[in-house]
This record gives structure tokens, C-alpha cells and sequence, in this order.
């Protein structure tokens, strides 16, 4: 068996790191022997854009014709401090506490807390592939990757083992196809666009995170072609990760009372009903400097949203589908070193009620190089075009030391602020209000995994801070 172990296509072309293992009868133990083999030879086109797509799905490193095991991975640690200026909830089911209302100083008070955190930059996971070269220019592969917290230890993705991708593929001169847990259209259309690598201070993708079925989806097919500098994708899935109710209960602690995320655990079960049937597809065009992405996805709920409290599960609306597309754009100029990246984002709930909340981001970004240092700086807007017409502006400012093309040492600071809108009562309840912009308003209905700036999360109507420092390395 080889085991290989690369950089990250992403970071520098492939460093690789080589252990073949023969098993000596005469010896009766292994020997190892360790080789060092810098790639030098520039890719095709269409190689160099099915290794980008290797790259943004968590594989690293250049596709190679001989048979092997790849282990690679991330670790984001960051020491931050998050402030949150005072919230106003008055008005809203925030605002209530056993039937009372409950002050803005009790329900959504000004606060500072200073805390390791994970993932500022870039996820943090742990991931091996495998390929097998059949010939004829068929390849069997297969992928495992999950999340964890290095912070704590713990897993990500709603406590899975293998949260972010698990599946098995087969590549053919038409293209290839690949079953099981994959990422979303959408979001591999936010990685080609990223100037970073969608870690929680990277805004850019603000838009992907409103609903979690654009993230990560269960029981997916998908189809992908790469052809000179376009590469295009299509994908199905029976059941991306709908329970039959959804709240943001979690697991362990999620059940069929309660409902769950979307994307929860055990939500991608199949059961005749359609609920969670999604399609996606995605378009990229990469060519020297210049990068365009395209993505579309429509998944059917057929399932309540609702709160999960102790008295039980209460619903708020009856969601039927959600569709939504983006576009993308990014350059980078030789000639200064310099980057930019924008992304619009257009997505909308379509439920029984008259509601219907339709969603819009706008996001750019510009990376500077200068020498081994990177600057950052973002910003995006993200709202609800109707509905509350709540909205959530952020900014991103951020700066890394490269001491290798794999260890960085960074600076960040980043800043939502959530401006709530109109009050809005839920069609099923109608006693029950709510407000807020995307960011803040569809977190405690479940449509969000993980609270923004790494689960510190925001306030309704207030503004939240984050200063970070922190070390980054990827293998």
C-alpha cells in the first residue's frame, strides 16, 4: 500500500510526501522508505481545474495515475474576544420569558467574553482519500472527511464522524460520478470565488449559509465534466438533510419531537414523502487570472420550522421549497500581487403563508501580498428583500504571516451588525413575532448550523466584534 500525504493544491503545487511500505516475507516486518518529489511540470487545463475542485471539496494535491491512500487535513486555533453591544428583542418571542416580558438588559445584554476558538480562517478537519487506477482513463475513488474543534476536541457537522464528505466515485473519459455525502454546488461555487478558504470571518459566502443544504448534502449523485477552462456540475439528492420537523435542536440532543437543523444527523432519511429532494448545479470558468462561477439549487421541504422549547415543539411556518443562484467573480492582477473577489447571492423560502422570505447578499473582498504577509479586507450586506426587511452588514479585516506555504500565523477583526426591520408574526402562531436580519433570524429557526464568527453568533439590533490571533496549518 502507498500512503501519500500532500500540500494543499491551493497553498503551492504538490510537495509529496511518499511511504511505501513492501512487506518482506524473508524479514517478516515492514521496511519504509521515505521519498521527497516536488511537481514542477505545469498541468492541462483541465487537470489543473479538477485539481481546484479536489482542493475546495477538502482533498489536496494533484491527481496521480498510481493507486494510494491520501491523508491530509487543517488546524485553525485562535485565541479571540468577542463583544456584543446590547440587543433590542422588545416585541418579539426573544422579548417574552414564562409569558413576561423581559428587558433588553436580561434577554439581550451587552456582553465580553475572550475564548479559544477554531476555524477563523479555514475549516478544521482531518480527511483521506483513495484512488485506483483501472485504466483506459477509469479511476475508482473514495473520500472521508470530517470536522472537529481543535479547541476541545470535539466533532463538527452536527456531531458526525464524517460530517463534511464520505463517498465513493468513479472517473471516466466523460466525466465523474461520485455517491454519498458531498459538498453542495454552492458552496464549491463559493470556494472557486473565495479569496480565503470560507473559514467564520470569511463574509464572502455569506449568502451559502442561510440554508444548510447549500453547505453539505446527503445521498447526493452528482455528475462532474472539466473541459479546456470550464468545469460544470450537476447534482441530485432524495433527501439532502430535511427531518420531518426542523428547529435548532441539535444532536445528541435532537429527536423526532424536537426536529432538528437542516443538515441535521439523522434529517437524510428517505421516506417516500420528497421532503429534502434537492437538485444543484454549478458552472466554472477558470482561464490565468480570471475566475467566473455560476451555481443554482432547489431542495423541497414539505415540513414545519419551529422552535423546540420544553413544553414542546411549536411551529412557526409550513416551508415547502427554497431556490436560490449565485454569481461570482475574481482577478487577480500580477503585476501588484493584488486580488479581488465579489459574489452576488439571490435565495427565497417559499411557504403557505403569503411570507415567502426572499434573501439577498452582496459581498467583495480584496487580498493583498506583500512579500509572506497577506491583507484582507471584506465586506457584505445581507438581507431580507421583504418579509422583516431586516439586514446584517459585516466587515472583515485581516492580516497573515506565511512563515511556510503551509503554516500561517494571522490577525483578524470582524464585525456584524444586525438592524432587525419590521415585526413579523408567524403564520401558524400568529401570537409569536419575530425580527432580524438572515444572519440572526434564521439561526434559532434551524436553517444554520453553526452561529457566525465561529458559534459566537449576534444579537438582534445590535452590533457584534471579534479581535483574533491565531495559527493555522495544513497537511
Amino acid at each position: 500500500m502507498i500512503v501519500t500525504m500532500h500540500v494543499p493544491s491551493y497553498l503551492s503545487q504538490a510537495t509529496r510526501l511518499t511511504f511505501k511500505t513492501p512487506i518482506r516475507a524473508s524479514m517478516g516486518r515492514a521496511s519504509a522508505r521515505l521519498s521527497h518529489s516536488p511537481s514542477t511540470a505545469r498541468a492541462p487545463m483541465a487537470t489543473a481545474i479538477a485539481a481546484i475542485v479536489s482542493g475546495v471539496l477538502g482533498c489536496s494535491g494533484l491527481a496521480h495515475a498510481d493507486s494510494g491512500i491520501t491523508i491530509y487535513g487543517s488546524f485553525d486555533v485562535g485565541v479571540d474576544q468577542i463583544k456584543k453591544s446590547q440587543g433590542n428583542v422588545q416585541g418579539t418571542l426573544f422579548g417574552v420569558s414564562g409569558g413576561r416580558p423581559v428587558s433588553n438588559e436580561v434577554a439581550a445584554p451587552a456582553t465580553s467574553t475572550t475564548r479559544m476558538s477554531t476555524s477563523l480562517t479555514r475549516q478544521s478537519y482531518l480527511g483521506f482519500k483513495g484512488n485506483e487506477d483501472l485504466g483506459g482513463g477509469y479511476q475508482a475513488k473514495f473520500q472521508l472527511e470530517g470536522g472537529f474543534t481543535p479547541d476541545a476536541g470535539t466533532l463538527s457537522n452536527d456531531n458526525r464522524f464524517f460530517g463534511r464528505v464520505a463517498w465513493v466515485g468513479l472517473t471516466t473519459p466523460v466525466g465523474e460520478f461520485r455517491l454519498g455525502r458531498q459538498a453542495a454546488p454552492v458552496l464549491v461555487a463559493y470556494y472557486f470565488n473565495s479569496l480565503e478558504r470560507l473559514g467564520s470571518t470569511d463574509i464572502l459566502g455569506a449568502g451559502v449559509t442561510v440554508n444548510n443544504l447549500q453547505v453539505y448534502q446527503d445521498n447526493m449523485v452528482s455528475y462532474t465534466l472539466a473541459k479546456g477552462p470550464w468545469l460544470a456540475q450537476l447534482t441530485y439528492s432524495p433527501n439532502a438533510g430535511v427531518g420531518s420537523r426542523v428547529s435548532a435542536a441539535r444532536s445528541p440532543a435532537s429527536n423526532a419531537n424536537t426536529g432538528q437543523i437542516i443538515g441535521g444527523a439523522t434529517a437524510g432519511g428517505e421516506d417516500g414523502t420528497g421532503r429534502g429532494r434537492a437538485v444543484g448545479a454549478m458552472v466554472a470558468f477558470t482561464q490565468s487570472d480570471l475566475t467566473l462561477v455560476g451555481a443554482y439549487h432547489r431542495n423541497h421541504f414539505g415540513v414545519p420550522f419551529g422552535l423546540a422549547t420544553a413544553q414542546g415543539y411549536v411551529p412557526l411556518f409550513n416551508a415547502e421549497r427554497f431556490t436560490s443562484f449565485m454569481t461570482g467573480a475574481k482577478y487577480r492582477f500580477n503585476s501588484t500581487g493584488t486580488e479581488l473577489a465579489g459574489n452576488f447571492y439571490r435565495g427565497q423560502f417559499k411557504e403557505t403563508g403569503d411570507a415567502d422570505p426572499r434573501i439577498t447578499s452582496l459581498s467583495v473582498a480584496v487580498k493583498q501580498t506583500v512579500s509572506v504577509i497577506d491583507l484582507i479586507a471584506q465586506v457584505s450586506d445581507n438581507r431580507f428583500n421583504n418579509f422583516t426587511k431586516g439586514k446584517n452588514l459585516a466587515y472583515t479585516f485581516g492580516a497573515e504571516y506565511n512563515l511556510s506555504k503551509r503554516t500561517a500565523v494571522y490577525l483578524r477583526y470582524a464585525q456584524v451588525e444586525d438592524k432587525r426591520g419590521n415585526i413579523v408574526r408567524s403564520p401558524l402562531n400568529p401570537a409569536l413575532t419575530l425580527a432580524g436580519g438572515p444572519t440572526t433570524m434564521l439561526l434559532p429557526l434551524g436553517a444554520l448550523e453553526i452561529p457566525v464568527l465561529s458559534g459566537a453568533g449576534t444579537q438582534m439590533d445590535a452590533t457584534t466584534r471579534l479581535y483574533g490571533v491565531g495559527v493555522r496549518h495544513a497537511f
